[in-house]
């Protein structure tokens, strides 16, 4: 069983897969509810509370308290409120919440009440092998919720209630369909329902209650009162009755629902949708198959539970795979633009079953691009363990649409000469559901050196990195996809060249980047680490791009050795092997570190970051042991990687000396959550350096405590005192699933 966390106060996503809804739901006292596309928390009250006649009720704070108010809208006039009950709602303090969070649950217990939220996943093998029944079971848009009233010590009936109080208007869903559910939706986007038959044919068991005093409602519950029922209240909900010594469990399905096409600039729907024609289906659907549901969601609990990780790191994965999951779209591609390359697995299909066509996309938090690049590449740690097709999807979406030519030029010369350059791929692939056009990201801007530029470099060495991680048996059990990567095999030698050219003129390399694209016109290509100083923020001689470098041409060597090309093979290998000579050749004895950035009389210079080491990993998961080895081929660079981690990782340098976390960078606070999961990896599983756990304590702070706290996951956060900077509601701290690596 999941520890219970030091503080309740906390958002957290809670998400169907790939339905890009989420139900978010843990601060005191503010406003969640059910968000479909969304960059943040929904803003609706959510009612979970229990009552009993004569003694009022108590809630768990999931409101801001604003019960009154509908009625003047139509009469022009406040209407008349009739005197509360006693102690009519109390919301439960924070000294009587226990918050449990596992893998895939999040639990709520205070006195006779507790409310569970479950989000259960497990491994999707290829969509297309799979029949509509088998997809209709891990597609379904909804989530479960369990509400258990213990009312064994008491001699009266008890009450709970969950609902809503929404914008609009709701409609209580026993209006429709064939009378089995209770409930209420938002037209046809979202609802909460629980089965009619929960109260073994008792009407006044399950009732539905709609008021715009709904406050006042419940805490009249009664099985001798109907509840209101005012098809007008944009507040409503489900009454669950306990009898007096009776505990009661409930089991609610939480559903989503948008029908045909959604985004723009590539057609497509939701996969979904083609399962499910309406919001009622989905409820019926989850309810139906609760049992099953309840069973993953309980071998994902036990997983992370059994796992060898501290209950710190437990609860950042557990929050982590929440947002992940809160971001992910998976898409039916109406106009067939995908390209669809054969793979091996079986195609067997349920009789009849239609062909769909899936489409994969993970929206970038609260800026809500689409599959951003350098995303995605640390996505695909997760993905390979889950789902490798969507990692391979977006891939091939790259190649088909985002994919482009640019020249190189020399960004250090007055002049700025230009040469041949190559294949890359850009940044992302549009925004809020809208996709740019073929070649084109949302972000990229000519002209500038600090945010919003090029990525040109990084996004090429993520093609190759994704393409052999997914194409390539690796550590992780994915077996790799051979077919695949022999249909990429013009890909991965233009990409070879790419690298080659923006390296330099041939006779004049040393591995590392050293030309900037073009496209940047008078600007400069940037990291992903696109907000921060010059330490990670310039691409060009930047440490930590090119040990990344050095890891892509580790990468092509191994897909050409796989694919009989050993004169490419060989061309790839003495690129990585003089990328990791040039980084050796900047060490920094004196200081006994690189510097940040290698050329000299750069700002970066004086800088030390710690995601110099974050190369190694891909290397590593391609089951290249002999390339991280401090004895093997590379040992010079690896070596010197680990005596440099030793050096920054002390207070005041990359450790916060206020709150003991870990600063990326030595020259900026902004500090990022996922990529530090990622190099904790790095550095205990390749270089052998002990961490403290007081790291993780510092780190689960950050998510739990302060502004964090208002956004679910955050990846961009102050690091001396966990406040916000940027990148909420955010999918990428699923690198921590890199601690569950055998």
């Amino acid at each position: 069983m999941p520890a219970p966390l030091p503080s309740s106060d906390f958002y957290a996503h809670h998400s169907p897969f790939g339905a890009f809804a989420s139900f978010t739901v843990g601060r005191h006292g503010r406003k969640g509810g059910f968000g479909l596309e969304l960059g943040g928390p929904a803003q609706q009250d959510v009612y979970v509370a229990l009552a009993r006649p004569g003694e009022g009720v108590r809630a768990l704070p999931f409101y801001a308290g604003a019960q009154t108010g509908g009625a003047e809208a139509y009469t022009g006039e406040a209407a008349a409120q009739a005197s509360p009950p006693p102690m009519a709602w109390r919301a439960f303090g924070p000294e009587e919440i226990e918050r449990r969070m596992g893998w895939a649950s999040d639990t709520w217990t205070a006195g006779d009440l507790t409310f569970r939220l479950l989000t259960p996943f497990e491994p999707l093998a290829e969509l297309e092998t799979l029949g509509d029944n088998e997809l209709r079971r891990h597609l379904v848009p909804a989530i479960l919720a369990e509400i258990v009233v213990d009312n064994r010590d008491s001699s009266v009936e008890a009450f709970a209630f969950f609902g809503v109080g929404a914008d609009d208007p709701l409609r209580p869903l026993s209006d429709t369909g064939d009378g089995s559910l209770r409930g209420m939706a938002c037209e046809t986007r979202w609802g909460f329902a629980v089965l009619a038959t929960e109260g073994d044919g008792d009407a006044a068991t399950v009732r539905e209650a709609q008021s715009w005093q709904i406050v006042e409602a419940v805490a009249r519950a009664s099985s001798d009162r109907e509840p209101p029922l005012h098809r007008l209240a944009n507040r409503g909900g489900v009454l669950l009755r306990a009898a007096p010594g009776e505990r009661r469990a409930f089991t609610l399905a939480l559903g989503f629902h948008r029908s045909g096409v959604v985004t723009s600039g590539l057609a497509a729907s939701y996969l979904y949708a083609h399962l499910f024609p309406d919001l009622e289906s989905v409820l019926h659907a989850a309810l139906e198959q609760a049992e099953a549901l309840k069973a993953v969601a309980q071998v994902r609990d036990a997983e992370l539970d059994a796992a060898p990780l501290n209950d710190e790191r437990k609860f950042l994965l557990a929050h982590a795979t929440r947002s992940y999951h809160g971001a992910t779209m998976l898409l039916h591609d109406d106009r067939e633009v995908l390209p669809r390359v054969p793979f091996a697995a079986s195609t067997s299909v349920e009789q009849g079953s239609r062909r769909n066509r899936p489409l994969w996309v993970v929206n970038e938090g609260e800026y809500r691009m689409m599959n951003t690049f350098d995303l995605t590449v640390d996505h695909a740690f997760w993905e390979l363990r889950f789902h490798p097709w969507a990692l391979r999807s977006a891939l091939d979406l790259f190649v088909a649409r985002y994919s482009y030519t640019d020249e190189v030029q020399d960004a250090t010369a007055p002049d700025r000469p230009r040469f041949p350059g190559g294949i890359s791929f850009t940044h992302d692939m549009g925004v809020a559901n809208q996709f740019s056009p073929p070649g084109y990201s949302s972000y990229e801007r000519a002209d500038l050196d600090g945010c919003f530029s090029y990525m040109t470099q990084e996004q090429l060495c993520n093609w190759c990195l994704c393409a052999a991680l997914y194409g390539l048996p690796g550590t992780g059990g994915h077996s790799g996809d051979r077919v695949w990567l022999a249909a990429r095999e013009q890909t991965l030698r233009d990409c070879l060249e790419s690298l080659l050219r923006r390296d330099g003129a041939e006779g004049e390399r040393d591995g590392i980047m050293s030309l900037d694209a073009a496209r940047c016109g008078s600007g400069q290509e940037i990291t992903t680490y696109d907000s921060l100083d010059a330490s990670l923020g310039q691409a060009r001689a930047n440490g930590y791009v090119a040990v990344k470098t050095w890891a892509a041409y580790l990468a092509l060597s191994r897909c050409f050795l796989a694919l009989d090309d050993d004169a490419r093979a060989a061309e790839a290998e003495a690129q990585a092997a003089l990328a990791a000579r040039s980084v050796a050749a900047h060490w920094d004895e004196e200081n006994q570190c690189f510097p940040a950035v290698f050329e000299s009389g750069n700002s970066g210079n004086d800088s030390r970051i710690i995601p110099a080491i974050e190369g190694l990993v891909f290397p590593y998961l391609l089951g290249d042991g002999e390339a991280v080895s401090p004895d093997g081929p590379y040992g010079e660079m690896v070596r010197l990687l680990r005596r440099h981690l030793e050096t920054v990782l002390v207070p005041g340098v990359c450790v916060d000396p206020v709150s003991g976390g870990f600063k990326l960078s030595s020259s900026s606070d902004n500090t990022w959550a996922s990529k530090i999961f990622l190099c904790q990896f790095v550095a205990e599983r390749i270089l052998g350096v002990a961490l403290s756990p007081d790291y993780d304590a510092a780190h689960a702070r950050w998510q739990r405590n302060g502004n964090c706290r208002d956004f679910a996951f955050v990846d961009q956060i102050r690091s001396s005192d966990g406040h916000d900077l940027g990148s909420r509601y955010y999918p990428r701290g699923v690198t921590a699933v890199l601690w569950l690596t055998p």
